[in-house]
């Protein structure tokens, strides 16, 4: 058994190599091992060129991905770009709307300051604004889209006032709408309760300020001054009349700095805040009088 198996590993394949020219006929004669070897070159070959195959479809799959985040990351930086050049439009734009305003301040003769603080019923108006995340550029865009639109209206609009400011300076000025001192409106036009303690309501035909002891109190448009002395009740008070059938009234002053028949401007300090005649602390009440009615100051102020 053991010579039979020793047999074949000795023997060996020939193989005959005939040559198409008709040249002699030539023998190849390969052992058993030689042809195991063979195969077994010719497997590892296989696999290794099929590892290679692999690797470059690897590798191009890879340089794919590498490529679609680098387009990705480029049109980031691009959106990110154009949201800085929007950012710095919009910045500048607002500056124009600022300086727009400001002369319309002016043309009417308001101040540049802001409104005094009034009671929580007043509220506050502002837009609503859509939150979106950091990385949401998309969504940044679009907000900022719609914030450009509002921007552009907003120009628009403040043009026109402008122009009509422009052309009617002398009757706005008329107008009572700057708020005579800054402070606290602590009580508003209409009915209330007395303040006095009293259970009974009386009608207030103005609006209480309050502020410090001796701050300055302004002329809400520009008139002549048709009052300025001691009133029952009111204390130490100055009337205004104005064009257009307005009149304006300042009480409880703790000291006058106009007389009567003076001419004003808006803007003009009239006196200073105190708590003289009928009055429960250091506030100015201010009222407002069309056409010999007295309506709400704050229909006029800004």
């Amino acid at each position: 058994m053991n010579s039979t198996r020793k047999q074949r590993k000795n023997e060996k394949l020939t193989v005959l190599l005939i040559p198409n020219s008709g040249a002699e006929a030539k023998r190849l004669s390969l052992s058993h091992r030689q042809i195991k070897g063979a195969v077994m070159a010719v497997i590892l070959m296989s696999v290794l060129l099929l590892l290679a195959g692999l690797n470059i479809y690897q590798a191009r799959h890879t340089l794919s991905e590498a490529r679609q985040i680098k387009a990705q990351h480029d049109e980031q930086q691009r959106q990110v770009t154009d949201l800085n050049n929007k950012l710095l439009e919009m910045e500048n734009q607002r500056a124009r709307i600022e300086e727009q305003q400001e002369q319309i301040r002016k043309l009417v003769g308001s101040p540049s300051s802001v409104s005094p603080k009034t009671n929580p019923s007043r509220g506050n108006m502002g837009g609503v604004s859509r939150l979106a995340r950091p990385d949401d550029l998309p969504g940044i865009s679009t907000d900022i889209s719609s914030l450009q639109i509002l921007l552009n209206e907003q120009e628009q609009e403040l043009k026109q006032l402008l122009n009509l400011a422009a052309n009617n300076a002398d009757e706005l000025k008329s107008v009572p709408n700057r708020w005579p001192l800054v402070g606290k409106v602590t009580s508003t036009f209409g009915w209330r309760s007395s303040p006095f303690g009293r259970r009974s309501r009386e009608f207030h035909d103005g609006i209480d300020i309050a502020a410090p002891l001796g701050s300055k109190v302004h002329a809400a448009a520009d008139g002549v001054v048709i009052q300025a002395g001691w009133v029952s009740g009111w204390g130490r008070l100055v009337k205004i009349r104005h064009n257009g059938g307005f009149v304006t009234s300042y009480a409880h002053n703790s000291s006058l700095l106009v007389k009567s028949g003076e001419q004003v401007r808006k803007g003009t300090v009239i006196a200073k805040v105190g708590s003289s005649g009928r009055s429960t602390g250091p506030h100015l009440h201010f009222t407002i009088e069309k056409d010999g009615k007295a309506v709400d100051p704050m229909a006029y102020l800004p």
